[in-house]
């Protein structure tokens, strides 16, 4: 017997794209850092670090190339993401693997802006998202911050995000939580339903976020859910981001559409690949 379903009413069509969105987007979990954890002190032992340099301010990070190894070593992995994207030859594969090994370039003009600024951290809190090596995050966390790392790829924060915070500081490794997953999944997981603005944070960092048009409506609904109403994000990005599709100017229209923010330029390099950084706060 055959079966035709041709109401609509049978099918939510927001069900629907929830579905579908489940079965392709990695979901949020957060992940936990214990004392004596053998995946990081294995990372201790045998892995080299570089450092990078501003303003008197030193973050030191692991080398990217030898997580690798140990990834591909590795018998707990959460996914197989990075190393299915590295077998590939590719620092990016949509929905699989977003980047998170690499430092990219506008994650250099955050940082050295952050330790040019004057802005007062100090026990503010504070979202690294699409954080990678969480290079800007640490540095906030160095500068009195309590700050909650994103990347999407679980692998990511665990053999290299919660390193690197560990190789800075040990201090205040408990006023840090880290979590994966798509940024949808995100909002979802952390948005208090009270809407409570003190859970909210006081600033949000992102840096090479907006290559992909598509993760705009994702990225603003971050912006719009997660930060309180007099608090600020500072975004680094490139002018345009050529065979992908992105770029400042499309994110900037994107804002303008939707009338629920206001941006400032606050920084730009206008030799070789245009970037800015902008200043992103509630209307």
């Amino acid at each position: 017997m055959f079966k035709f379903n041709f109401s609509s009413e049978d099918t939510d069509p927001d069900d629907e794209e929830k579905a579908n969105r489940e079965k392709l987007w990695k979901k949020c979990k957060e992940i936990l850092y214990e004392a004596g954890n053998k995946c990081v002190e294995d990372i201790f032992q045998h892995v080299h670090t570089d450092s990078i340099f501003s303003n008197g301010s030193e973050i030191k990070y692991f080398r990217r190339t030898e997580i690798l190894k140990m990834l591909n070593n590795a018998e707990n992995l959460n996914e197989n993401s990075v190393l299915e994207a590295e077998r590939n030859h590719s620092d990016l594969v949509p929905a699989v693997y977003e980047g998170g090994l690499k430092i990219w370039e506008c994650t250099y003009d955050l940082f050295s802006y952050i330790n040019e600024c004057d802005n007062d951290f100090t026990n503010k809190k504070v979202l690294d998202l699409g954080c990678g090596a969480g290079i800007i995050g640490i540095t906030l966390y160095l500068k009195g911050a309590n700050c909650w790392f994103q990347d999407y790829n679980s692998d990511v924060i665990q053999f290299l995000t919660i390193p690197n915070v560990l190789l800075n500081s040990r201090d205040r490794i408990q006023n840090c939580k880290f979590y994966s997953g798509d940024w949808d999944f995100f909002v979802d997981t952390v948005d208090e339903p009270s809407g409570d603005e003190q859970n909210k944070f006081d600033y949000i960092f992102t840096s090479e976020t907006i290559y992909n048009t598509e993760s705009y409506p994702k990225l603003h609904k971050v912006f719009e859910k997660l930060l309180k109403k007099t608090g600020v994000i500072f975004l680094a990005a490139k002018s345009f981001y050529f065979g992908v599709g992105g770029g400042l100017f499309l994110f900037q229209d994107f804002i303008d559409k939707h009338k629920i923010f206001k941006y400032t330029s606050c920084w730009k390099c206008m030799e070789g690949v245009k970037r800015e950084i902008l200043k992103i706060q509630f209307l």
